[in-house]
């Protein structure tokens, strides 16, 4: 975030979008820029072009982040409804390889998800030459939009390891998850993040409770489904260098956390005050 400087920042990354063990470029646009606008960052100049998509393991893909100076502080909040599910947003993407996988997993996915909800749509992104990275592969991206705001979000991506020559590649297809397979996985984990409540997913707890920490020193109060071991794990850096202690109070009746803090007052010092 851009907090102690005063201008605006834009920075461009290079290397892999999109793979199975963190967040995806995807999940970054539709799910963690939004969080941020909760707690006062502004929306104009807060975004994240993708010029090229990269996949392990050579990458190639490159983004552009834009963010605007935040006010001098963050601001605190009281997030703790997480409202109904009303649409489900998606998209899925492949490079170097036929489009049709990602056919494939948007037909899958809509197969679990739309007995449950008809508002979903999950947008192609298929990508060939400079703006395919260096390296093979195919993923999807989901985010369940609810009436109150909150964006729940799951990715997942599948790549090659592209070897000497083709026999390598060949080898590594027969161990590669099916396109199928993949949107019917990446649906049922959907289905699983909201099932577990709260306001933002498991992935996102860790930013959630610095955002908190990092409000004036006030209180907020926000709620999450069940701690994910990253999730603890934030909490205890959190008290450790900034000295903000959470209290944490557990709904037994649904399964979700209530979390409460006073924000350790972190400002802005390089914003000129009038």
């Amino acid at each position: 975030m851009n907090l102690v400087i005063i201008v605006r920042l834009e920075i461009t990354f290079s290397g892999i979008t999109n793979d199975s063990k963190d967040p995806s470029i995807d999940t970054f646009r539709s799910t963690t820029l939004p969080i941020l606008k909760q707690f006062g960052v502004p929306a104009e100049g807060l975004e994240l072009k993708i010029e090229s998509r990269g996949v392990a393991p050579k990458g190639g893909g490159e983004v552009v982040l834009s963010v605007p100076m935040v006010p001098n502080s963050l601001k605190a909040i009281k997030w703790v409804d997480e409202g109904l599910v009303k649409r489900i947003r998606g998209v899925s993407f492949s490079t170097r390889v036929s489009v049709q996988f990602e056919n494939t997993m948007i037909h899958a996915a809509r197969g679990i998800l739309n007995p449950f909800l008809s508002d979903v749509h999950i947008f192609t992104d298929h990508k060939a030459g400079a703006q395919a990275g260096m390296s093979p592969g195919y993923g999807i991206s989901l985010v369940a939009e609810t009436t109150s705001g909150c964006v729940i979000s799951v990715d997942t991506a599948v790549s090659y390891s592209r070897g000497e020559d083709d026999a390598d590649l060949e080898d590594d297809r027969k161990d590669l998850i099916p396109a199928e397979e993949v949107g019917e996985q990446i649906a049922s984990a959907l289905l699983g993040e909201i099932k577990q409540g709260g306001v933002v997913d498991s992935t996102h707890q860790g930013l959630l409770f610095l955002l908190c920490a990092l409000c004036p020193k006030d209180v907020s109060e926000v709620r999450v489904g069940k701690l994910s071991p990253y999730g603890i794990e934030a909490l205890r850096h959190i008290r450790d260098f900034l000295g903000v202690k959470f209290v944490l109070k557990p709904d037994a009746s649904t399964g979700t956390v209530n979390l409460m803090c006073l924000g350790s007052g972190f400002q802005n010092l390089s914003r000129k005050v009038s």
